[in-house]
């Protein structure tokens, strides 16, 4: 779910990275926000049971979208859009209608409503307010009565933390700065990219795109807090995909974020990319079969990123601590070894760009209104901390501004830009000698390198096993005498105790992983920065395949293709 620009006329979007700072107090949006929910909230305290905190958030909303395939743009738009989250919170911040419901499945949606954002329609804006509130607050008081029924025919839960911590009152106010992207320039550059592919008859499908999302978020609570931030995430991607005669689906991609023109490569550098991801496609169709394997695996740099985020991440959100139907890998882990002793791991939401790289996990303020924090997770392999939103859980009383969520959804504690630090670290060519070193001392066959993930899962719950399954898109074996071999059709399976506890050595290349992750409270856009890493054995299991054959025609923009071939 990834959530825009106008100047028609012109063709040219302003954006920017930075905004100028404007005064809280006086932004005439988040006066009214703010007017009318004092307003309400006066009364709403008063009833039986009481609201006893309450938060609107107005998200303004610009995206542009450009779309090509085989040279010819497909989509060319832009959107404009308003919506208003209502929080409300009924009953007491010991028990509020947001408690876990035991046996039942727990709706993490709120009341969000469209609403215009001009100087024209503040009354319209006003009423929208007022409908919202009062279908929220009807909600929560149905959720809170729903609460307390469960609570007294339900057994006793192991953390009996409070249900809510009040934020602190905060002012920040930063207006959209403005930075030019040039319309024709981007529908050019994906017109020339994607025509590339008419010279590849074996690439089934395609996609080029160039997404550029503007948010300006206003946020207003009871507790007085009014701030005012803006989001810029501008992202090109190239994908190409291909199939083999027994239904195995291949894919490589490419993709670029940035806020500013010149944070995109030039045109000659994504070229370049496109013949190296369709090569690397062509290998892969007569690349032999991966099987079934256990042994020592290096994770590339940006895969290393996917596999922590993946894996570790989710394990660490604060309010799952308190669940009875999370797992609880590591709630009464807190001083502890968790992970190998040469491994740091922090998320720092703080963070703008990592050496150049803008980061689409950063933020200023979380979504429930705390400043964002760079927060030490694990130290030395040790684990000191989780992340936390306004849930709080034992030991961890408080947010740590890791409260998130996308429109329409309540927050709770994700991940913002996670940062593997090891201990100490060598050249990437160091780690490669001790991947063969490693082959040699187990009497393994080969070792694996992961060079390219594309996502994955991990199951969390007590009624599934603790495990992980990550979709590696580009995998090399690599043998006792160095030689390497291209496979294809590799899952990585296992449990995360057992898998971090058999990292041995990291390198020094770090690079970004930038992405969004979907869970209950919605998709947020996450980083994660690593660099690759040595782990002595995971294993990895054959790939589901598709049932349905590849196509029997070429495409027809291949006809004259030189660089094609049967598969």
């Amino acid at each position: 779910m990834k959530k825009i620009c106008l100047l028609l006329l012109l063709c040219v979007c302003g954006f920017s990275a930075q905004g100028a700072e404007c005064n809280a107090q006086k932004d005439s949006t988040l006066s009214i926000l703010s007017d009318e929910l004092m307003r309400n909230f006066k009364t709403l305290k008063k009833q039986n049971p009481p609201v006893y905190y309450m938060s609107y958030q107005l998200t303004s909303i610009q995206e542009l979208v450009i779309t090509a395939q085989a040279g010819v743009i497909r989509q060319n738009t832009d959107s404009r859009s308003n919506w208003v989250d209502f929080d409300v919170r009924v009953g007491s911040v010991q028990t509020d209608n947001t408690h876990e419901l035991k046996g039942f499945w727990n709706n993490f949606r709120q009341v969000e409503k469209e609403a215009p954002l001009d100087a024209e329609s503040q009354k319209v804006l006003r009423n929208v307010l007022w409908r919202g509130t009062q279908e929220a607050v009807e909600k929560a008081q149905d959720d809170y009565n729903n609460v307390i029924s469960n609570k007294q025919v339900s057994s006793a839960s192991l953390d009996t933390s409070d249900d809510f911590v009040l934020p602190q009152k905060a002012l920040f106010c930063q207006t959209q700065p403005s930075v030019s992207y040039d319309r024709q320039e981007i529908a050019q550059r994906l017109k020339t990219l994607s025509s590339l592919v008419k010279d590849y008859d074996f690439i089934d499908k395609s996609s080029f795109s160039f997404v550029l999302t503007q948010e300006d978020t206003f946020f207003v609570n009871s507790v007085g807090s009014r701030l005012r931030t803006p989001r810029i995430l501008g992202r090109y991607s190239m994908v190409i995909r291909a199939q083999t005669p027994e239904g195995m689906v291949l894919e490589r991609n490419e993709l670029y974020d940035g806020i500013t023109m010149e944070d995109f490569p030039s045109m000659r550098q994504m070229k370049e990319d496109f013949t190296r991801m369709a090569q690397e496609l062509k290998s892969l169709l007569s690349a032999p079969a991966a099987e079934p394997y256990t042994g020592p695996v290096i994770l590339k740099n940006r895969a290393s990123g996917v596999f922590f985020h993946e894996i570790l991440g989710h394990r660490l959100e604060g309010h799952r601590q308190k669940s009875d139907s999370f797992g609880q890998t590591f709630t009464n882990r807190v001083g502890q070894q968790v992970v190998s002793p040469i491994l740091n791991v922090s998320d720092n939401p703080l963070l703008s760009h990592f050496q150049g790289v803008p980061l689409r996990g950063h933020y200023v303020y979380d979504d429930e209104g705390n400043p964002a924090q760079d927060v030490l997770l694990i130290e030395r392999g040790v684990l000191k901390n989780f992340l936390m939103g306004s849930s709080p859980i034992k030991g961890f009383p408080a947010s740590n501004g890791h409260g998130r969520k996308s429109l329409g959804n309540r927050a709770v504690a994700r991940m913002g830009n996670t940062m593997i630090t090891p201990v100490s670290a060598v050249s990437y060519e160091e780690l490669e000698k001790r991947l063969l070193a490693e082959i040699k001392r187990q009497g393994k066959p080969y070792g694996l390198i992961i060079e390219d993930i594309s996502g994955g899962f991990t199951m969390t719950e007590t009624s599934a096993p603790q495990a992980f399954k990550v979709n590696p898109l580009l995998v090399y074996k690599i043998y006792p005498d160095g030689h390497k071999e291209m496979v294809r059709g590799v899952d990585l399976v296992g449990t995360p105790l057992t898998s971090f506890s058999k990292v041995i050595a990291a390198a020094d290349d770090y690079a970004v992983f930038n992405g969004s992750c979907g869970a209950e409270s919605g998709w947020v856009p996450v980083s994660a920065v690593s660099p690759s890493i040595l782990v002595s054995e995971m294993e990895v299991e054959k790939v589901q395949k598709n049932p349905s054959k590849p196509p029997i025609l070429r495409p027809p923009y291949t006809e004259n293709s030189s660089k094609g071939g049967k598969k």
